[in-house]
């Protein structure tokens, strides 16, 4: 005879073992008739809850952290600053965390620590990926004291020889971190540019398609590049930078921000006289100009009319080639919507004066009978 007690603390145990044992606990429950086909027992799979709590840092916390591996960096403690990246690299996930390690000198202390170990690159190599990690997870940055050291000769190297390493990540996270520098201050845009391989580095990010951010983050740093000065867009230009963009937007249909950010670049490049000879040599830009406006976004159509305008109006007014080029790709009816819609009052001075000379070239073409009818504008009657 079994004892009612002991089959109780049986059973008890037995589904006390259950559920303590691995990941899946198997609960045995018994299903009323009217719910099962046969009287066999039913399980039920449940996984096991996570019930660890996230750690939550306080200020005091933060700047403990951030003092022990300033500490650490000053004295060249390898190890001590790696234990802590990594422990700031967890902790930093969150947003409260996230906030009192950027307001409590933890962005000084890890450009610090970059800067101290960048020299010997290939050695703590691992180090300065983690701290770079979690510098570009952190931008961009409200707070942005100390992130200048970022800017320092050493740790510009640093950064360019990771922006052209094998690993996408870290090429992404470094064209990250240069945007910031060079948004600091404009002298870093001078030093990044006299480092050997930053240009050819931010080219090649773009060629190499890594990603929709870094393809944004470069296109963004040569934006400033090339603005500084001419030498500086020079540069770019001889590695074809203008055939990279052009067919990037062509042949990928990028998307809205990568397509604003391009034509924001060639745009600055049409002020270099070499740019803008490079712009006028390529088949595929009035058409790509003219197909911009009003499809993208405002500033899209501001800076395609930006650079159709300067494309004629640099070229001399006398040579109609370009304007022959943008009426038989549609430009007169783009240009004549843009004024009725309505634009910034620059871009509309600009497209009224491309209207006139359009007019006045699809005029001319009219007088020597050569308009083909697929240019569809024998139904536009205003003269401008």
């Amino acid at each position: 005879m079994v004892l009612p007690w002991r089959s109780r603390g049986g059973e008890v145990a037995k589904r006390r073992n259950q559920l303590t044992s691995g990941d899946i606990s198997v609960v045995e429950t018994k299903i009323p008739s009217q719910l099962r086909s046969s009287s066999r027992m039913e399980r039920i799979r449940s996984p096991r809850v996570q019930l660890t709590p996230r750690v939550q840092l306080t200020p005091r916390d933060a700047v403990e952290i951030s003092r022990r591996l300033e500490i650490a960096a000053a004295r060249k403690e390898y190890a001590e600053c790696f234990e802590l990246v990594s422990k700031i690299k967890n902790l930093g996930g969150g947003e409260t965390n996230k906030k009192y390690l950027v307001q409590n000198g933890c962005v000084f202390a890890l450009s610090s620590c970059f800067e101290t170990f960048s020299e010997a690159r290939d050695i703590h190599v691992r180090l300065l990926e983690e701290i770079l990690y979690v510098l570009s997870s952190w931008l961009p940055l409200s707070w942005s004291e100390g992130f200048s050291k970022m800017g320092s000769t050493a740790s510009l190297n640093c950064l360019v020889r990771f922006l052209n390493s094998t690993d996408a990540k870290t090429r992404q996270n470094a064209a990250f971190c240069i945007r910031e520098v060079i948004a600091v201050d404009k002298r870093y845009v001078y030093a990044l540019t006299d480092t050997e391989g930053a240009c050819e580095g931010l080219v090649k990010i773009i060629r190499d398609s890594v990603s929709t951010s870094s393809t944004k983050a470069s296109l963004m740093v040569i934006y400033r590049a090339i603005s500084c000065n001419d030498k500086i867009a020079s540069r770019f230009v001889r590695l074809g930078l203008v055939e990279l963009i052009t067919e990037m937007m062509v042949n990928n249909n990028a998307e809205k921000s990568v397509c604003e950010r391009s034509l924001v670049v060639l745009n600055a490049t049409c002020d270099n006289e070499l740019g803008k000879e490079d712009v006028l040599r390529n088949a595929l830009i009035v058409p790509l100009l003219v197909k911009k406006i009003l499809r993208v976004s405002d500033l899209a159509t501001q800076c395609s009319v930006s650079i159709l305008w300067k494309l004629w109006k640099n070229n001399g007014q006398g040579d109609d080639r370009l304007l022959v080029e943008a009426l038989q790709v549609g430009a007169f009816e783009k240009l004549l919507v843009l004024l009725q819609v309505g634009c910034e009052e620059k871009t509309k001075e600009k497209a009224s004066e491309l209207l006139r000379n359009l007019n006045r070239c699809r005029n001319e073409i009219e007088k020597t009978n050569c308009v083909d009818s697929s240019m569809h504008l024998k139904n536009v009657k205003k003269s401008f």
